[in-house]
């Protein structure tokens, strides 16, 4: 039997993706863009999302592709139109492109930010962002499909937050991370998204934790507390993160979190004392993926 420890950090380690993973989705998303290059010919495309943060986990879920169209015409961020494309019509024009490319698919999906394909053979999906970029300032534009406004945000700020939040917990961040977002997979009830984990995560750690079951411990019970008050996009530009939970939701993630940070908080009691125990209460937490010996 592994210390608990040990238990929990080849946990984290059994949530990366495998290298042949690795190199299928590398392939893929070259494959996508190469498509939208030839047919849209952006000012330039690049990945977005938390793939491109390097918080994605097994099993993998959607990939974010980012594809700058040009120049916003010099309109206020909530204009419906950019360069003569309404917000609908620009996701339409994503869909066209990947639907010409790959006509024998289903027709990609329409969805509020981006236009949704996915691959059966290797089960992988992308999300395509259609955006402009702003002149004179480090941001773009992004069609939202329900409101047919255009908002503003920058995946690249998010992306540099994220990795300064990283290195001031000692690297241990986005792994901590990987095990919160898998345990938030395994609730039904859950109404947390995996970005508005992330980004309430990057004020977590002020410094390293001592070990992955005191950063654990230490990031659940901050997002317990955190996900009671607003999240404002970190980029500062686009509208909170949790614009869309209701006050009950948010009480309702608060006693998630608060619970799981109490399972850890027992787990760690019982980490020297009575490793099964602690094992036990890790396993209820994250399910099979989490095991206490080697195969």
């Amino acid at each position: 039997m592994w210390s608990v420890r040990a238990g929990l950090e080849m946990f984290i380690q059994s949530l990366e993706l495998t290298q042949g993973q690795r190199d299928e989705v590398s392939r893929q998303h070259t494959m996508v863009r190469e498509c939208l290059r030839k047919r849209l010919k952006p000012q330039t495309d690049f990945l977005s999302g938390s793939y491109s943060r390097h918080t994605a986990i097994r099993p993998l879920h959607d990939i974010d592709i980012f594809v700058v169209l040009g120049e916003a015409a010099s309109t206020p961020s909530f204009s419906s139109s950019q360069r003569g494309l309404t917000a609908d019509a620009a996701l339409k024009q994503v869909r066209q492109a990947l639907h010409e490319e790959w006509h024998n698919k289903d027709l990609p999906i329409l969805q509020q930010h981006s236009v949704h394909i996915g691959f059966k053979e290797s089960g992988i999906e992308f999300d395509v962002v259609p955006a402009f970029a702003v002149p004179g300032r480090d941001s773009f534009l992004i069609p939202e499909r329900e409101t047919g406004q255009w908002i503003s945000t920058n995946p690249r700020i998010h992306q540099t937050l994220s990795t300064e939040a990283n290195e001031t917990s000692g690297k241990k961040l986005k792994p901590l991370l990987k095990a919160v977002k898998h345990w938030n997979r395994r609730q039904p009830s859950s109404p947390l998204g995996s970005f508005h984990l992330e980004v309430m995560s990057y004020s977590a750690f002020s410094s390293p934790p001592q070990d992955y079951l005191e950063g654990l411990e230490k990031l659940f019970t901050h997002l317990s507390q955190r996900v009671l008050v607003p999240c404002s996009d970190p980029a500062r530009l686009g509208p909170d993160v949790d614009a869309r939970m209701s006050s009950n939701q948010k009480t309702a993630a608060h006693q998630l979190l608060s619970s799981a940070a109490r399972q850890v908080r027992l787990a760690r009691d019982d980490s020297d004392n009575d490793p099964p125990r602690a094992h036990a209460r890790l396993r209820d937490l994250f399910g099979e993926f989490y095991r206490e010996r080697g195969p």
